[in-house]
């Protein structure tokens, strides 16, 4: 039972973070408002969207990690469980900076239960890929 919780768990914050890039990269338009009044630097206005959008890419491409991992635990393959612990860590200490950072803004704490639970629900998928497969969340061979 706590394995197929943990699937459906890993599964869904997958799906979370892939669609943050879409929010991300929407809330672009907050950027422009907030800087276009300055007279910055060309070279500098035009690098921040291109580092915001890069980072909605990397968003979209996690959660695409995430889920393509998700389905190779469904098989009983959890070898590319290190690879999504890498982001639960990346998310977490993220979150935590951009706490303290940030006056404990209660935005970033997203990114630490995102983590939290990517991280969570990895461990239990990896102390147990096989029983995830026997649970019937596989298909059938």
């Amino acid at each position: 039972m706590l394995k197929t919780l943990s699937s459906y768990v890993f599964l869904i914050d997958g799906i979370l973070i892939g669609l943050g890039a879409f929010g991300h990269g929407n809330a672009v338009k907050n950027v422009h408002a907030a800087i276009d009044q300055f007279p910055i630097d060309p070279n500098v206005s035009t690098m921040l969207y291109v580092v915001w959008y890069f980072v909605s890419g990397c968003m979209l491409l996690f959660g695409v990690t995430i889920l393509w991992t998700w389905y190779r635990v469904r098989w009983g393959r959890d070898t590319s469980l290190f690879v999504v612990s890498l982001i639960g860590v990346l998310y977490v200490a993220v979150g935590i900076g951009g706490m303290i950072s940030r006056h404990g803004d209660s935005f970033m704490g997203m990114f630490i239960v995102l983590g939290g639970l990517l991280l969570a629900s990895g461990a239990q998928l990896k102390s147990g890929a096989r029983a995830v497969v026997d649970s019937g969340l596989s298909h059938s061979t």
